[in-house]
C-alpha cells in the first residue's frame, strides 16, 4: 500500500501574506492541482497537512476525497509536518510520496513512474532526479517511518537521505517541475508570463 502526503502547513512568508496554495495555475490551485496528480496516481490514501490558514484552505478542499490532519506546530517546520502525515496514516502503509505544495509542475506521468518504480522494490528511497539534480515528489518506504518520528534532523528529509544513501534509488526524468519549486512573487509571476 503506497500513501500520498501532501505539506501545505507553512505561513507562505516569502509570498507577502498570499496563500501559496490558492495561488492558480490552470484555472484550478496549487493544492487542488496537487491533489487531482495524487488522486490520479497508483496510490492508496491521501493526507493533506494543513497548518497556517488552514481554515481558508480546508474551504476549497473539503470535498476531496481525502484525509486532513492540521499541524498546530507548523512553525517547526516541514519535517514536523511529516511526522504529522506519518502518524495519520493507515497501519498498512508500506511507502509514502510526498510534495511540498510549492512544487506544482511535476507532470502526471512523473508520479505515475516514481509509484510505479518504487513497486518494484518497496525498501528503497525512490527520487526523481532531473539533469543530476534531485527533486520531488520523494518515496519514503516504511522502514523509515520510526526513524523520521523519533530521530532529530536538523535539516529535515535532507538529512534523513545523506544519513540512507544505500536505498536510494534515482529515477531519469525529464521533468524540470520536479526541480522547480513556486516559493516567492517572482517565482509565481514568471510562471503566469510563461503560461500566457
Amino acid at each position: 500500500m503506497l500513501s500520498g502526503i501532501i505539506l501545505s502547513a507553512g505561513e507562505s512568508r516569502r509570498m507577502k501574506g498570499i496563500i501559496k496554495a490558492l495561488l492558480k495555475i490552470n484555472n484550478t490551485t496549487f493544492i487542488e492541482h496537487i491533489i487531482d496528480l495524487m488522486l490520479n496516481s497508483p496510490i492508496d490514501e491521501l493526507i493533506v497537512v494543513l497548518g497556517a490558514n488552514y481554515e481558508k484552505i480546508l474551504k476549497v478542499i473539503n470535498n476531496y476525497p481525502i484525509k486532513v490532519v492540521i499541524n498546530h506546530n507548523w512553525q517547526e517546520g516541514q519535517l514536523s509536518s511529516l511526522r504529522m502525515g506519518i502518524i495519520n496514516l493507515s497501519p498498512q502503509s508500506e511507502g509514502i510520496i510526498f510534495t511540498p505544495v510549492d512544487h506544482p509542475l511535476v507532470l502526471q506521468s512523473t508520479y505515475n513512474r516514481l509509484c510505479n518504480e518504487w513497486k518494484k522494490d518497496k525498501t528503497r528511497i525512490v527520487l526523481p532526479s532531473y539533469h543530476m539534480r534531485k527533486g520531488h515528489p520523494a518515496i519514503f518506504p516504511a522502514s523509515l517511518y520510526n526513524e523520521i518520528l523519533c530521530k532529530n534532523f536538523e535539516h529535515g528529509a535532507r538529512d534523513i537521505l545523506e544519513l540512507r544513501r544505500d536505498i536510494i534509488h534515482y529515477v531519469i526524468i525529464e521533468d524540470e517541475g520536479t526541480v522547480r519549486d513556486i516559493d516567492t512573487l517572482e517565482d509565481y509571476n514568471t510562471l503566469i508570463k510563461e503560461d500566457s
